[in-house]
């Protein structure tokens, strides 16, 4: 059973079902297993636990704003 992971920001759960259809549809197509084999999880981290460049994920979105 192919596993699908994605580690993420906080997302909606409509962009959380596009995310699923659109990445079991790629992987599909690319490797022609059938859809009901994949499993996919996402992992959401929060803001403050997501760091980039020396920053949390939060201080860049609180600079992007400002």
């Amino acid at each position: 059973m192919p596993v699908i992971t994605v580690a993420i920001h906080p997302i909606s759960q409509d962009e959380k079902s596009q995310l699923i259809r659109k990445l079991t549809d790629i992987a599909v197509e690319i490797t022609k297993v059938p859809a009901d084999k994949y499993v996919v999880f996402i992992d959401e981290f929060e803001n403050e636990s997501i760091g980039l460049a020396g920053k949390t994920r939060a201080e860049i979105v609180a600079g992007a704003s400002a």
